[in-house]
């Protein structure tokens, strides 16, 4: 990978293992590890996200900007609603590793997609994507990652302090 940008957007969406990012935390994934699904379900007060649907949600935009990249056409996530999904109505340990391993199975096709992108389309607007460059949407989803990873690092702080 010759180009910086391209190079600087893996670097940043997909980490080496154990290491961190720039601000000093973990990738998404990272974020996750050691979460069981009790902690995953918990939600500070009525009408906020827990981490379960915040992986979810990171899931759908990760689809969502590899749909965008290479034009597939909407319609293709597995779960609903498609940008905020409902955890299953029966959180347990085995849905809560089924949907992590959607979140894994989006990243990796997202970092597939990023790998194998023609730096020369970076300053290109895909049909399909929202009237954004290709590097608009790759920034774009490297910042969503970072906000949430943030929000769900915060999130598993407070659900520790409350046990």
């Amino acid at each position: 990978m010759n180009d910086p940008r391209l190079r600087e957007v893996l670097g940043l969406l997909d980490p080496p293992t154990g290491g961190k990012l720039w601000h000093g935390g973990a990738g998404v994934l990272g974020t996750l590890r050691g979460v069981r699904a009790e902690q995953a379900i918990w939600t500070p007060a009525p009408d906020r996200h827990s981490v379960w649907e915040l992986s979810l949600h990171i899931a759908y935009w990760k689809y969502a900007v590899r749909r965008r990249l290479t034009g597939e056409p909407k319609g293709g996530f597995a779960r609903t609603p498609s940008n905020w999904p409902r955890p299953p109505e029966i959180a347990d340990e085995p849905a809560w590793q089924k949907d992590r391993a959607l979140l894994r199975q989006e990243h990796s096709r997202l970092i597939e997609v990023v790998r194998g992108l023609d730096p020369g389309r970076l300053d290109e607007t895909p049909d399909g994507g929202g009237g954004w460059r290709y590097a608009d949407l790759l920034m774009g989803i490297v910042l969503h990652d970072t906000y949430h990873a943030g929000q769900i690092q915060i999130l598993k702080r407070i659900y520790s302090s409350q046990q």
